[in-house]
């Protein structure tokens, strides 16, 4: 059987890398905030030597049921489907990605007038001016005493 090297079986260290990486997912899972981060998922999966094609492929493999409807389902915001879509070859990921990306992020319309709900942010400036005025007794009776008055 002439396999090329991708579509290969995987030897004894291969095997146990895909092991330790679903290992180091699995956990991952179980931390719905570190899941979140998509910096943690790259951390783990292109880590040299689980970055090499045939042990991406098992990975993947391996992987595609539990974390495919996750992902299908929002279970994970945009940048981490992406970056699993784009990572395992998940075509209908990277679709849903897309779409996903287009709704966020709609085009602006040039000939239309802001409407009532984008009001502008009021910033309430009372603290800041309590504090300088805090700040300059403080400043003035440090350096009232100084004066050498009578």
């Amino acid at each position: 059987m002439n396999l090329s090297g991708v579509d290969r079986e995987l030897d004894a260290s291969e095997g146990q890398v895909v092991r330790e990486v679903m290992i180091q997912i699995k956990a991952l899972l179980n931390d719905s905030g570190r899941s979140r981060d998509v910096g943690i998922w790259k951390a783990i999966l292109c880590e040299p030597p689980a970055d090499q094609m045939p042990l991406r492929r098992e990975i993947g493999r391996q992987l595609e049921p539990q974390l495919r409807p996750m992902a299908e389902n929002g279970s994970f915001p945009v940048p981490v489907v992406g970056f699993l879509a784009q990572w395992f070859d998940w075509h209908s990921l990277q679709d849903a990605v897309s779409q996903e990306e287009e709704r966020e992020y709609p085009v602006p319309d040039p000939g239309r007038e802001p409407q009532d709900d984008e009001a502008p942010q009021m910033v309430n400036f009372w603290p800041a001016v309590i504090g300088w005025i805090i700040g300059l007794v403080i400043l003035a009776t440090l350096f009232g005493g100084m004066g050498g008055g009578s």
